[in-house]
């Protein structure tokens, strides 16, 4: 009987010694899934973070992503090292929840430390902001799949082993992409996506360590500092933010004047300036548009707070205008902010990509306005492009006008050369005119005309005071554009837009 006893408890902790590794090793594939998706979550926010101070160009995505890069593969490495010389799980769940208390002073300190990066450019600054900020919680979280690999490879199966984790650290990306694009930042904004995250590492890290009573006392102690985070502060004289699949939208007021800005901070879409029509940017020269096109039928590309419409207007009150901008958050700042109506007879606000816009539609238009930035000093490439202008030209009238705001702030003015260049490839007489400093406002004729002809009728302009006197001034000041012969004509196929803004940059700011 009591061999038999014995025999009978030998068997009942045999069971239970199975059913709490079969537990762990759930527990381990469940790490390996969710950190995954914890790395891509953190990672799309990079870009999130870093656009209010380096913009949103191809460098800033350039320079984060090859830290992320490095920080994983120092991460793969890290794991296995670990794995090979540790006896059982701790260490990785040591890791996993240091990662989370790191995320948690990033949430408390990223915003002061990227302040300090603002002028060192858009490579060096993101870079020392990723190696700060991102790189140590992702080389933690990268190290889970290799230990996790090398604890199931135990049981004697290492390519299943490695086969599942890395399927379910996949799909463990793939669902913190999707989440983290789609769901959490659109609806919940960067740093509370930042908090969640945290959150997600914090508790890992505890679910592997559970019987030590004092990580599980140091883990909630670290959530009730996160749940006392503030929420992101406004800047001074910021009066409204909001974030978008597309921008990070602001609105400040000071001084007499309210203006608009998207990611990088340095650079305003639209200003307008209190009791006054004029706003002394370059969006006043768009009052010239009706002078040189009577009557005309606009199409406003990068609608923007609709600085362009409302100079337009002031030539034209009978305009008639479609409007077209990516940006939902930018469409509800112009109304809730700029005075832009929400419903007018004579305004349609078309929220679109404006090349597949122009693909679809196919109305012709007098007067174009384009002025299509990404946030800061950055044209999308494909806005720039010969096929681009191509497909503006082509919803012209005849006798049209397309009007480009063009910043560059570069000695050799690289990106003006290069995209009138572009303009004169698509139109007969391409035109210059610079009002502001470092702003230039191209004028593309879709028929053959004269600088002569143009200077007269601004020299002829009607209406009241302010009109007259900014048609004078840009009668005297207007060029006849040329392109140099080694300007480059930008295509589809070869835009090189961001590198010259990025040189441009490193001479504006030095």
């Amino acid at each position: 009987m009591a061999a038999e006893h014995f025999a009978a408890s030998a068997r009942a902790l045999d069971a239970l010694a199975l059913s709490f590794s079969r537990a762990r090793a759930t527990l381990w594939l469940i790490t390996a899934t969710l950190t995954g998706g914890v790395i891509m979550g953190l990672e799309l926010l990079g870009f999130r973070l870093y656009a209010p101070y380096f913009g949103y160009s191809i460098y800033v995505w350039g320079s984060l992503i090859a830290v992320v890069m490095a920080a994983l593969a120092c991460g793969y490495a890290l794991g296995g090292w670990l794995a090979d010389h540790s006896h059982d799980d701790t260490p990785l769940y040591i890791t996993i929840f240091l990662s989370g208390v790191y995320q948690l002073m990033v949430i408390y300190s990223a915003d002061r430390l990227l302040r300090s990066l603002w002028n060192d450019g858009v490579f060096v600054g993101p870079i020392v902001a990723t190696l700060l900020i991102f790189a140590p919680p992702m080389l933690a979280l990268a190290g889970a799949s290799s230990f996790v690999i090398r604890l199931l490879a135990r049981a004697g199966r290492v390519g299943a082993s490695a086969g599942g984790v890395y399927a379910l650290s996949t799909v463990g990306s793939i669902v913190g992409v999707l989440a983290t694009a789609f769901l959490l930042i659109p609806d919940l904004g960067t740093h509370a996506t930042l908090k969640i995250l945290c959150v997600i590492s914090v508790m890992i890290g505890m679910a592997g360590l559970v019987a030590n009573r004092r990580v599980v006392v140091l883990g909630i102690s670290v959530l009730v500092v996160l749940a006392a985070a503030p929420k992101a502060k406004l800047h001074s004289y910021e009066i409204w933010r909001a974030e978008s699949v597309y921008n990070e939208v602001r609105v400040f007021h000071y001084q007499g004047y309210l203006w608009l800005a998207l990611n990088d901070l340095r650079h305003s879409h639209t200003t307008f300036k209190d009791n006054s029509v004029w706003s002394g940017s370059y969006q006043d020269v768009f009052v010239l548009g009706p002078i040189l096109i009577h009557d005309p039928r606009l199409l406003v590309l990068g609608m923007g707070a609709g600085g362009s419409i409302r100079m337009t207007r002031l030539a034209d009150p009978e305009l008639q205008a479609d409007a077209v901008e990516i940006d939902p958050k930018v469409v509800e700042a112009a109304h809730r902010f700029f005075g832009l109506p929400k419903r007018a007879n004579w305004l349609r606000v078309h929220v679109a990509d404006a090349r597949p816009w122009l693909e679809r539609d196919h109305t012709r238009y007098d007067l174009v306005h384009v002025d299509l930035y990404q946030g800061g000093p950055f044209i999308p490439f494909y806005l720039v492009t010969e096929e681009f202008f191509r497909l503006v030209r082509a919803h012209m009238t005849a006798d049209g006008l397309l009007m480009m705001n063009v910043y560059d702030a570069g000695s050799q003015r690289e990106i003006v050369k290069s995209t009138g260049a572009t303009l004169r490839r698509v139109f007969p007489s391409v035109f210059v005119y610079s009002r502001v400093p470092k702003s230039y406002m191209l004028f593309a004729f879709a028929e053959p005309r004269s600088l002569a002809s143009v200077r007269n009728q601004l020299d002829s302009a009607q209406g009241r005071p302010g009109i007259v006197k900014m048609a004078r001034e840009a009668a005297a000041g207007i060029k006849d554009f040329q392109a140099p012969a080694d300007a480059v004509v930008f295509t589809d196929d070869h835009a090189p837009i961001d590198p010259m803004t990025h040189r441009m940059l490193a001479q504006d700011h030095p």
